[in-house]
């Protein structure tokens, strides 16, 4: 059992059986889904997926089979050596994702621009936000809306964290679990920035991937522009879809967030 009421089962040494809690027996065929869709994005996404061997029901309980995998080291120094391999692989497939999107140019779709509108005004209608936060999404929708910035959806998971990178027997392969929440129509730097602050990464170290994100976006106070309509814009589309997420929780990681990439922006600021 896992701490949503879900159960995991070993069915033999390669294949591991992921079944739903019965408080929401549709669960893992949602897993199963997202999983696939995202995986259908292209070759650079799917590097990180596990396949999806099968999927089911059980006593009117969805479930899905994956190929069996193994958590990322435990204690202290295992996870010194560890997480210099895991950053760097991690980091440079965030890259190839933005890299990948940045090649097509220019956001010319008008719904892409409207969700990316609708996100920002869902921070600046949140009055328990911080005013800077709130201030800087209100910025950055009238540019947007001026034709100053035209930002491209990034695939995103929206909860790259410790627990859901695996490392594959056998191959030492790194992947990425829990697609669920994952969406095609994803932001940037969100996914980075969670990333940043599960592993405990130093501030030097997201000053420099911050430096590549500016570069890639735009160059320039462009490409800090970006960076920022990208964090707000995954804060806001969660914002959006609170759901069961308590309000306050959202507020503190939103705070969190925000601050980290403001103080790494004003460090690049100062050279």
């Amino acid at each position: 059992m896992v701490a949503d009421g879900a159960a995991i089962f070993l069915l033999d040494h390669d294949h591991v059986l992921f079944l739903s809690p019965a408080a929401h027996p549709d669960a893992a065929a949602i897993q199963a889904q997202a999983t696939q869709t995202m995986a259908g994005l292209g070759p650079v996404m799917a590097e990180r997926i596990l396949p999806v061997t099968a999927t089911g029901t059980l006593v009117d309980r969805s479930f899905l089979i994956l190929p069996r995998c193994e958590p990322l080291a435990g204690g202290r120094l295992r996870r010194l050596i560890q997480t210099p391999k895991v950053a760097a692989a991690i980091l440079g497939w965030l890259r190839q994702l933005v890299g990948a999107t940045v090649a097509d140019g220019a956001a010319d779709d008008r719904a892409e621009t409207e969700e990316f509108r609708r996100s920002l005004r869902a921070l600046v209608d949140m009055h328990d936000l911080p005013e800077s936060l709130r201030a800087d999404a209100e910025r950055l929708d009238t540019d947007i809306t001026a034709g100053t910035l035209r930002p491209r959806h990034v695939p995103m998971h929206g909860d790259l964290w410790r627990n859901n990178i695996m490392v594959r027997p056998g191959s030492g392969e790194l992947v990425v679990i829990d697609w669920a929440g994952g969406t095609a129509a994803g932001y940037a730097i969100y996914d980075l920035i969670r990333f940043h602050q599960s592993f405990n990464l130093s501030s030097d170290r997201l000053r420099r991937e911050l430096l590549w994100y500016q570069e890639a976006l735009g160059g320039g106070a462009l490409g800090l522009a970006m960076i920022r309509v990208h964090l707000l814009g995954a804060l806001g589309h969660y914002a959006n879809r609170l759901g069961e997420f308590p309000r306050d929780r959202f507020v503190a990681l939103a705070r969190d967030c925000y601050g980290a990439v403001d103080s790494a922006l004003a460090a690049l600021a100062r050279g």
